[in-house]
């Protein structure tokens, strides 16, 4: 019978068993397009088998790893906490999306930078407890722990969630707003300060050159074209009906949204897309959240190469391969068996209202969110000069992109199509 415990690694073979592991954890699609999270592990692989736990702080962190000085504010640049996070999800992704069993499993535990490390056995009884080691951070490695103040997008969030594809939070539009409010300002610590924002200038630069506020039209709901709600409707039945309600990813995007709307100083404002008009669009910079439960999204990229066609198999549709449902989410399956998402990025001049265009979309949730993290990050964004010919970055883009779901929350997102034109 085979048993997985913790172990700990003493011997030279046992160290090349972990540096194995982690070589294929490094070449995998959720590292293999990083720097940022692969030096960060291998850091603390490092520093855990050369017996350095002590290295594995906060500060020492920052400094070692991601090149602050020794007295930077931790609190200010939290660049170590969410790595870490990011790291424990891009980990949970390798394991969860088929990797092959190996002898050894890699975990960074929540609230700690300290590696542990699970061994598979051949048993023919039950292990023991005496079998088994103590945790990481228990003991004299206690100083050690350090509880993530800032969880990865939506995490606490989501746990409280409720069934997919609407995630809904039932609370008022009014009081969802306070929610996104506070999520804007927490969004901060999303945002990677260490990397060089010129992918994030190409595809912003021309969303925030107007001095007018900019436009978020928000779907609300279920993510279906419901008909409108009856002006003889009661309170009562609207505050608790589907119109009324925020899903936590779309707040997550939100909050990152208006986190570079701030930083570019621009001002903006939020209409949900059943009470937006085109009079509202005509001229202005306008950003699309949601695509199935937002009438806007669907009208404005119905033009475009890449469309959403909904129904019980929603997907993504390419013009020219129209018959492929490759991207595609089965809206009749339990929403725990989702494992993929997909979404829509795309900046583009529309010409029906005259003005710049962001859709931030999904086909889920899942998809919305990850979305938002994709423009969010100059990492992601080099993405696109891999797939969009020099110099065409600055024109209009349209892009697809594949999120992994793993125990209910979004991973990485993936750039898998783009197009300019």
């Amino acid at each position: 019978m085979r048993s997985v415990k913790i172990w700990t690694p003493k011997t030279d073979s046992d160290r090349i068993l972990v540096e194995d592991e982690l070589k294929a954890i490094l070449a995998s699609p959720p590292f293999s397009n990083s720097k940022r999270y692969p030096a960060f592990l291998s850091y603390a692989i490092e520093k855990s088998l050369a017996g350095q736990s002590d290295h594995l702080k906060e500060r020492t962190l920052g400094v070692e790893v991601f090149g602050r000085q020794p007295d930077y504010d931790t609190n200010a640049d939290p660049v170590v906490r969410v790595s870490a996070a990011e790291v424990r999800k891009r980990i949970a992704q390798y394991y969860h999306e088929g990797a092959k069993e190996s002898e050894i499993e890699i975990e960074l535990p929540i609230g700690s930078y300290i590696p542990t490390f699970k061994k598979r056995f051949t048993q023919s009884k039950p292990a023991s407890d005496q079998d088994l080691e103590p945790l990481p951070g228990t003991a004299d490695q206690t100083q050690l722990l350090l509880a993530d103040p800032v969880p990865s997008a939506g995490q606490s969030e989501r746990r409280q969630s409720q069934s997919f594809p609407t995630k809904l939070l039932r609370l008022p539009w009014v009081l969802s707003i306070g929610l996104l409010l506070a999520l804007a300002g927490l969004s901060a610590f999303l945002v990677h300060r260490a990397i060089s924002p010129r992918q994030m200038n190409q595809l912003w630069g021309p969303l925030v050159q107007t001095q007018d506020p900019v436009l978020l039209v928000l779907g609300c709901g279920k993510p279906s074209l419901v008909s409108p709600e009856s002006p003889q409707t009661s309170l009562t039945d609207h505050m608790i009906g589907p119109y009324h309600h925020v899903s936590v990813s779309d707040a997550v995007a939100i909050a990152r949204l208006a986190n570079i709307l701030q930083k570019h100083n621009r001002n903006y404002f939020m209409k949900e897309a059943s009470s937006t008009s085109l009079a509202d669009l005509r001229g202005r910079t306008v950003i699309l959240i949601g695509a199935l439960n937002n009438i806007w999204t669907m009208r404005l990229v119905d033009p475009l190469r890449y469309r959403f066609v909904p129904g019980t198999l929603a997907r993504i549709e390419d013009r020219k391969n129209p018959q492929s449902s490759v991207w595609s989410v089965d809206y009749s399956k339990p929403f725990s068996s989702l494992s993929v998402d997909y979404g829509i990025v795309a900046r583009y001049r529309d010409t029906y209202t005259n003005g710049n265009v962001l859709v931030i979309a999904g086909i889920g949730p899942y998809g919305t969110e990850a979305a938002s993290e994709f423009v969010s990050s100059p990492q992601y964004l080099s993405q696109v000069e891999h797939m969009v010919p020099a110099g065409l970055q600055n024109s209009n883009l349209e892009m697809v992109i594949k999120t992994a779901v793993v125990n209910g929350e979004a991973g990485p997102p993936n750039l898998v199509a783009a197009y300019a034109f």
